[in-house]
């Protein structure tokens, strides 16, 4: 049986309003669990709530009512050096807006957790790793010379290069072309085989579609969740959703 890796129980988020006391509320009471080696989704309309749950659930955004383990510990209570050697060397992040560090070249950022963590920067990992998933820039170049979806590679790469056993995934393909996504999303899946838990929020109703697990979400709230989706479940449900 596999071992349960996320837990999230009545997750809400509520962020504030102005300067005054009023708050809009983003997340209503979602539960989930996840375990190693699923392939998660999460799907739904503009303004649902993907990315906040998203972040709720890895420990970047605390939830303003509920509970969340991760990897069986509550990430909101760590502290200091021990929260930042657990994102380092447990999880691993695919942000929408790269998150790179503009002062140093493509090959750095890939390799910068490598060094924090004082491990071994193989060279020819890396440069076998951006051939596979289709990086045609210098490596050697900034990051703020490069295309957003070679710098989306990047940061693709970088996370890939770290070992995490939790990959939180945030419309990682957004920024790349047909072939470049499918690269991109075959290795995720090559991980999720190898017991990697990949939680991937995506706009892309056929790329859920490929995932173990789809969880549907609306105004903030989870609606289904859907084992083995297909396009037309997906689509249905969402339609029904929004009807």
């Amino acid at each position: 049986m596999s071992q349960q890796v996320i837990n999230v129980q009545n997750v809400s988020k509520s962020v504030p309003i102005g300067t005054g006391k009023q708050s809009l509320k983003i997340l209503h009471k979602v539960s989930l669990q996840a375990s190693e080696g699923e392939f998660l989704s999460i799907v739904g309309p503009s303004g649902s709530g993907k990315s906040t749950l998203l972040h709720c659930m890895s420990g970047l955004s605390k939830p303003t009512e509920g509970a969340v383990s991760l990897l069986g510990v509550n990430p909101y209570k760590l502290r200091g050096s021990k929260t930042a050697r657990f994102r380092r060397e447990q999880i691993g992040f695919i942000f929408q807006s790269y998150n790179l560090v503009p002062a140093l070249p493509a090959f750095d950022n890939i390799v910068l957790p490598l060094r924090l963590s004082g491990k071994k920067v193989n060279k020819a990992q890396v440069y076998d790793l951006l051939k596979e998933i289709n990086f045609n820039a210098n490596p050697n170049h900034f990051v703020s010379d490069l295309s957003g979806g070679e710098q989306q590679k990047v940061a693709i790469a970088r996370v890939l290069m770290t070992n995490a056993k939790v990959i939180f995934a945030d419309e990682p393909t957004g920024a790349l072309d047909t072939v470049s996504s499918k690269i991109i999303f075959d290795l995720l899946r090559k991980l999720s085989t190898q017991g990697v838990l990949v939680v991937l929020v995506t706009h892309d109703i056929e790329m859920a579609a490929q995932t173990d697990k789809a969880i549907t979400l609306r105004d903030g709230q989870l609606e289904a969740v859907i084992e083995h989706p297909t396009a037309q479940v997906l689509f249905e449900a969402l339609n029904e959703e929004g009807s």
